[in-house]
């Protein structure tokens, strides 16, 4: 983030500028244009920061429609223990499924932050 040149920034009535960077960035989820994945399992793609349960990283991917393809990938490799264990490169998501991932990583963290930033969410 950097210093405002001139106008401001408010959230709630509150202008930001007045709040730590460090709660700003906390308090706020951005999905990029370009989503990225971590190399690793679909549960610390989900959750890279081990917040969340089996259950509600379940109910995240089925609301975003991925959860069925976590299942036939962990189908076609009987060598993970548990479906979330896949790793993400074997879903072989395409463009539109990397943002539907990310945005299951949004819900995911909505209980600490409630604003949404979308970068050129239209441009695609």
């Amino acid at each position: 983030m950097v210093e405002l040149s001139h106008g401001t920034i408010t959230i709630d009535a509150l202008p930001i500028h007045r709040l730590p960077r460090q709660t700003i960035r906390s308090r706020l989820i951005g999905l990029p244009q370009d989503a990225y994945l971590l190399p690793g399992s679909v549960r610390l793609n989900a959750d890279p920061l081990n917040q969340s349960n089996d259950k509600a990283i379940i109910q995240a991917l089925k609301d975003v429609t991925l959860w069925e393809q976590v299942i036939v990938a962990k189908g076609d490799a009987d060598k993970y223990a548990h479906p979330l264990d896949v790793l993400v490169e074997e879903l072989h998501l395409s463009h539109g499924q990397r943002q539907l991932f990310c945005i299951a990583r949004a819900l995911l963290t909505r209980s600490t932050s409630n604003i949404l930033v979308l970068d050129e969410a239209t441009s695609k």
